[in-house]
Order: C-alpha cells, then structure tokens, then sequence
C-alpha cells in the first residue's frame, strides 16, 4: 500500500435476530446479533486480527455495536469506536418488521419496484415540522446514497494513507462502495454482502475519483467456500476465474485454485483460447466427483456476449446450474465493468487466479456481483 493509499476495509454485521426471522430491518433498533451471529463477528476479529486500524467506524445500530465489539475483542487494533449515523441502514418505515413473505405477497407493487428500480422507490413516512407530524414521502435508496457520500467527504480527509474498518449494514455497504467508484442507484441490487462479509476500497489521496475496489463479500473465513445465495437456489451461478495470457500460471498456483473448488460441484466449465487456461480447467475437472461440460470458444468477447443474451430472456432453471468461466483478466474486467455500468475502467481491481462471482437468479435477468477476488486464504 502507498504512503497515500487510504485502504478501508468493510464489514457487515453478523447473522441478527430478524434475519433468522425473515423480517426487514432497515433503521429499526429491535434487532440484535444471534449466538450464530457473535460467532461470524469473532470469526471476522480473528481475520481481521493482523490488520492495525488506525480508525474505526461504526452504525450505532445495536447489531454494527455488537459485531465491532466482537472484532475488537481480538484485533490488536487500540483505535477507538467511533459510532456516525451516516452508518444507519437504509430507512424502510412502514416495512420495517414486516416478513419478507407478506411484503413480496401483500405489496407487490411497491415490492416491485424496489427490486427493478431502486432508485425510483418512494415510500411513506412521518416527519416533525417543529408543531406538528406532517406525512411526507421519502426515497429511502438515494437519501442513503446521499448519507455514503457525506460518509465519505467527512471521513477520508482525516485519515489519508490510514487503514480504516467500517462495520455497517448490507445496504449501506452497498451504498458506500457504489458511491465511492460511482455505481447508479438503479444497481443498488446488483452487489452482494452477507452477514460478517468482508469488502475493501483503496482510495489515492482520499479522493473519491480514484477509489478501487479490491474486494466484495469474501465470506472463507466464515467456513463458507462461496457465499450463500442470498436470492434463493435458482438460477445460473458463475465462476469467474481471471488469468494472464501474457504468463503461464504456476504450478502451485493451479492446485491452489483446484484444491479450492473441489468441493463446488460444477455443471459446465467454458475456457477462452489462450494457452494456459485450458490446463488450469482440465486440472480443476480431474478433482472433480462429477463430469462436467467442458467448452473452450475462441471468441474474445463471449463473456460479454452471453452475458447480453441471458439479461434479454428469463431463466429457466429448476434448481441451481454452477458453471467456471476461465478467460483473460480483461475480458472479464471489462464485462463486470459494463455489468455494473462504471465510468472509469480502473475502478475494478481484478486480481489473476482470484474468483469472482456473478448470479443470474430465476426470478429476474439482472444479475448480482455475488463476490470479487476470492483467494482462498482471507
């Protein structure tokens, strides 16, 4: 890391009691870690533990405290906690406490569109003009994004070259990398983070035009070899393996990968014409139990291209079909830049021999940037 190089590392809270029960959080403070969720958080100190935080921040929402408190027990770290309430989770009144169930089934109009379009979603609350209560409408997704962005302006100034954790709520992470490497609003959806999950943003000279991401939702630490389906177990999954055609991988670099994925039962396996590819592909299938299809195209662009057929079309899938792409670096860069519609080519740090993730769920074309740049070892 550079002498200028601000790197923030970002951690959502654990497993809570109203995700075991289905229900939406958002700002209420009713909810508050499981046993299993103290767990994930410990879990998160003990990887986290080599790491010297110069500052950490938090939701003063009961369950950020608890997971912070819960890394901190066994980090090194003697940074003080500092609770903003820029932190808060999107605010959801009126579905706060609700069941997911009743919410997709009893309002599905407005359950649609804060699926296919975030950004327009408005919803009711009740606000004081000094006398009164007054019923106004908010749009809870831009108002957060609006909260990550003062986030950062108030945050990144004082800690340049510092090493920063965060430890916020699923949809505020989302908000903060989103504003930080200038994803839309309207993909407020299309990146993952679990409970526990662990995501990273290097800032140049704490400037939000030069933010890259190192990292989204690496979960290994948790015992997890990939990271749960968060939109049930339908649907077309892939893995995304990067290498560099201009050098061949090394030996030990190709069991690493093969010893993390025999355990991942795959369908198909689809490699681009470069030379070392298809021997990485051919030793993964080997450790396989099963046979899977194995394709190799010569078309560079294919990722793109297939990636333009799926979102034109609904999914068909009964179940869950789990397929590795093995390409170029580049070409897979360039289509998760597109994916995520980014401005700057760079704002993606795709590392070679790390795995990303992308889901295309039965229930809508658009998919989710499950995880980036799982190496196995976090």
């Amino acid at each position: 890391m550079s002498f200028n190089q601000t790197r923030v590392i970002l951690v959502r809270h654990g497993r809570s009691t109203y995700n075991d029960q289905q229900r939406y959080q958002g700002c209420c403070d009713e909810s508050v870690l499981t046993e299993q969720g103290k767990q994930q958080a410990f879990q998160t100190g003990i990887a986290l533990s080599q790491i010297n935080f110069d500052a950490i921040y938090a939701s003063p929402l009961k369950r950020t405290q608890e997971t912070a408190k819960e890394i901190l027990r066994v980090t090194n770290s003697s940074a003080q906690l500092h609770l903003n309430s820029n932190l808060k989770e999107v605010d959801l009144p009126g579905w706060q406490g609700l069941e997911y169930k009743y919410v997709r089934q009893d309002l599905k109009q407005e359950y649609q569109i804060w699926e296919e379009s975030p950004q327009e979603f408005a919803i009711e609350t009740i606000e004081s003009n000094g006398q009164t209560l007054v019923k106004t409408k908010i749009k809870p997704v831009l108002q957060l994004y609006e909260k990550a962005r003062q986030f950062w302006q108030e945050i990144l100034p004082l800690h340049q070259g510092k090493t920063v954790l965060i430890v916020s709520h699923g949809g505020t992470i989302r908000a903060l990398i989103s504003t930080a490497t200038g994803i839309k609003a309207d993909h407020y959806h299309a990146i993952q983070q679990s409970n526990s999950g662990i995501s990273i943003i290097d800032f140049e000279n704490t400037s939000l035009s030069n933010a890259k991401i190192a990292a989204i939702n690496l979960t290994q630490h948790l015992g997890e070899v990939l990271p749960k389906l968060k939109n049930g177990k339908h649907g077309l999954r892939l893995l995304l393996l990067p290498v560099n055609s201009q050098n061949h991988q090394t030996n030990d670099g190709t069991e690493k990968i093969t010893n993390f994925l025999k355990n991942v039962e795959l369908d198909f396996c689809l490699n681009h014409d470069i030379s070392n590819a298809q021997s990485i592909v051919e030793s993964i299938i080997e450790s396989q139990s099963n046979t899977p299809v194995h394709l190799q195209v010569s078309r560079q662009d294919f990722l793109d291209t297939w990636h333009q057929q799926i979102s034109k079309r609904s999914l068909d899938y009964h179940g869950l079909s789990t397929g590795l792409i093995v390409a170029d670096t580049n070409t897979i860069s360039t289509t998760l830049n597109q994916i995520l519609e980014l401005e700057s080519t760079t704002s993606l740090q795709i590392n070679p021999g790390e795995i990303s993730i992308l889901f295309y769920p039965t229930s809508q074309n658009k998919p989710v940037l499950q995880a980036m740049n799982i190496n196995g070892t976090f």
